[in-house]
């Protein structure tokens, strides 16, 4: 018994001081009797575990896709991007959905959230990279929507297809298209250019050749 107890004792202060840890790093709030995590601190953790080895898609399971595509927001409107969530259109091919348009005075955005966690190969970042570029192309001719959104001076914008993901991808540009770990969002976009000819830049079409469809 006395061995079990000192046991017990051991395995309490390796927590106590886990917990501690994960407090000071900000991962985790406390109060008086309960742990406590927001969507960001989650995400947070997660792309820490998946850091420190541990399976990713096991992490995975632990996350919402709610959590994910919130989060991307919340960082790109901390950054001064104004945001939509979930944007449906029609298009002359049928309806689409971008998960997250976000703009500022510089980009304008259409982003697929990837939660899923399978590895991003070479040919499953071609088929990604290219069912992104098809939403954004028909995007690009829908002038009404955009504008109905908020998305001003419409006539001098480009649509730029961006892919998140919460592993880091194996392949991080394809068919310029780039495909960005979600930690890293804010960095990718700190390091980009409006003449960067490296990424795929699709102009709106001034004509509004769609403006029939709801």
């Amino acid at each position: 018994m006395v061995q079990l107890a000192q046991q017990l004792n051991i395995q309490s202060i390796k927590l106590a001081r886990q917990v501690e840890d994960l407090a000071e790093r900000k991962l985790v709030s406390r109060d008086y009797e309960s742990l406590q995590m927001d969507a960001a601190q989650r995400m947070m953790l997660a792309t820490e575990l998946i850091y420190a080895g541990l399976d990713p898609q096991q992490v995975s399971r632990f996350l919402e896709w709610q959590e994910f595509e919130s989060f991307a927001a919340e960082c790109l409107e901390r950054n001064g991007f104004r945001t939509v969530r979930h944007l449906l259109f029609k298009s002359r091919i049928g309806r689409r959905e971008i998960d997250l348009l976000a703009w500022n005075d510089s980009f304008l955005l259409a982003i697929d959230c990837k939660h899923w966690l399978r590895s991003f190969s070479p040919s499953i970042s071609r088929r990604v990279a290219y069912a992104q570029y098809e939403r954004v192309e028909a995007l690009a001719g829908r002038v009404d929507v955009l504008e109905r959104h908020g998305v001003e001076k419409t006539e001098k914008r480009v649509l730029i297809p961006v892919i998140i993901c919460l592993r880091e991808p194996r392949v991080k540009i394809v068919d310029g298209i780039p495909i960005v770990q979600i930690s890293k969002l804010i960095s990718f976009l700190s390091g980009i250019s409006p003449i960067d000819e490296g990424l795929r830049w699709i102009p709106i079409r001034a004509q509004r050749e769609q403006t029939l469809l709801a």
